[in-house]
């Protein structure tokens, strides 16, 4: 099978002309479709047939975007798929939001912001509900509110942006929770479940936001403050960065690193994204956290109870 390195040089020199080339896409295309073959040995082959032409593959592509096939088949399809311009993938994509683990969601949010038409299916998809805001991320809920399109933006803004004393009431109505009887163990899970892809906890996780073994010691009410308006306190070293790059196109994480040619910025789920110093425009610091500010449609009252006894019984 190709590994990475491969992969890359082909994306770079793309495929060879002739039978080489296109004796490589039968054989991506077997492995691809063969459910016998690792699961990262399809997805690579996957790649090699968005390099030949994701409109060639579409109809193998979608059928490989299906809750039978392992997580990193269907990842590897959506984003070939996304090498698609306009409306088709973007309607295809929608029909399967709800069928989609948060991985496969997270690159189709990808595809959907990426491309005009796509977004504005997206945004019609937000106004009829069939696509929960809480679906979106953090980044792509900010590419929508920065779109270059001030209608995009408009529309964004009406549509995920609270009204002024909302997120107080929510706030409110959970600190009920902090009275709760709770489950420490049921706790753990919803952490797993919820904040792990950003945060780690006693060596589980990941390093997008901070340490939650450094907050144990605040009281329950300020953490259950931090967790419901993440923006009111946004920890030093944390903040979520913009980049815009020289050919328009944004990057949105948290500073993970720098060195003379590159800036390293990490998003949600471990992703790492690499942008050379050289296709930087500008970059600047967003006045909002990165963690998601509707956590409530993910964690109930009782969650939050049992998420806190988690993160403090240790105290």
């Amino acid at each position: 099978a190709l590994r990475r390195p491969a992969l890359e040089l082909l994306g770079l020199a793309g495929l060879p002309p002739g039978p080489p080339g296109r004796g490589l896409v039968q054989r991506a295309t077997a492995r691809a479709a063969d459910p016998a073959q690792d699961p990262a040995t399809r997805a690579d082959a996957i790649d090699v047939l968005a390099l030949a032409g994701a409109d060639q593959q579409s109809a193998l592509l979608q059928r490989l975007v299906d809750p039978q096939e392992p997580e990193p088949v269907q990842v590897a399809a959506v984003k070939a798929l996304a090498r698609s311009r306009g409306e088709p993938v973007g309607a295809f994509l929608l029909g399967r939001w709800r069928s989609f683990t948060p991985a496969v969601r997270n690159e189709a949010a990808e595809a959907m912001v990426n491309d005009p038409d796509r977004t504005r299916l997206l945004l019609g998809a937000l106004k009829d509900g069939s696509v929960p805001a809480w679906t979106l991320d953090f980044w792509h809920k900010r590419d929508l509110l920065m779109n270059k399109d001030a209608a995009v933006r408009t529309e964004a803004h009406a549509l995920l942006e609270e009204k002024a004393g909302a997120r107080e009431q929510v706030l409110k109505r959970y600190e009920a929770a902090l009275d709760r009887p709770a489950d420490a163990a049921h706790g753990e899970q919803v952490f797993r479940a919820v904040c792990a892809k950003c945060h780690r906890f006693r060596g589980a996780g990941a390093d997008v936001g901070p340490d939650l073994g450094t907050v144990t010691n605040r009281p329950a009410s300020l953490l259950l403050k931090d967790v419901l308006l993440p923006s009111l306190s946004i920890a030093q070293g944390y903040e979520a960065y913009v980049v815009e790059r020289v050919s328009g196109e944004t990057e949105q994480g948290v500073l993970a690193g720098q060195t003379p040619t590159t800036i390293v910025l990490h998003r949600e789920g471990g992703q790492e994204v690499a942008v050379p110093r050289a296709d930087v425009r500008r970059m600047y610091v967003s006045q909002l956290s990165a963690m998601p500010a509707d956590l409530e449609q993910q964690v109930s009252e009782q969650d939050m109870a049992d998420l806190l006894q988690f993160l403090t019984r240790a105290r």
